[in-house]
């Protein structure tokens, strides 16, 4: 699950879904609506991170993506931990089942394996509890 650092320090974002949407899931726009993100999609528009679970044509409420996340990393690759050499990496994410479908499936992950179609850039990390803490892409932002 993705979840903000300090997630009292920016406001909420209210977008129309169009479809199920899980909570700690990346959202993009397609469509003009509010749907979870896919991996290897650097070319989406990122709205921001789902606060709740939230039912395809409802309201999702969003943490802004202007600031800080936590991600797990994806166990399965052949990087399942950070290093220093890592800091500063543009990452894709790893997506459990089938986000965007619909199904309100779709773990999200930090994918160490991964710098295809990145959106995240990470900025630290703890090996301990294996999570990544990163940024999203500037240029990947909804204005």
């Amino acid at each position: 699950m993705i979840r903000p650092l300090r997630p009292d320090s920016k406001g909420f974002i209210r977008w129309l879904a169009g479809a199920d949407i899980k909570k700690g899931q990346i959202c993009v726009l397609t469509g003009g609506e509010c749907v979870p993100a896919a991996e290897g999609v650097n070319s989406a528009v990122i709205l921001g991170v789902a606060v709740e679970d939230c039912n395809d044509t409802e309201t999702a409420i969003l943490y802004s993506p202007r600031q800080q996340f936590e991600a797990e990393f994806y166990q399965g690759g052949s990087t399942d931990v950070a290093t220093a050499a890592l800091l500063g990496t543009d990452f894709d994410i790893y997506v459990d089942g089938a986000a965007g479908d619909g199904s309100g499936e779709g773990e999200m992950y930090l994918d160490l394996n991964d710098t295809t179609g990145p959106m995240l850039n990470l900025l630290g990390y703890d090996n301990v509890r294996r999570v990544g803490i990163f940024e999203f892409i500037e240029s990947l932002l909804y204005t």
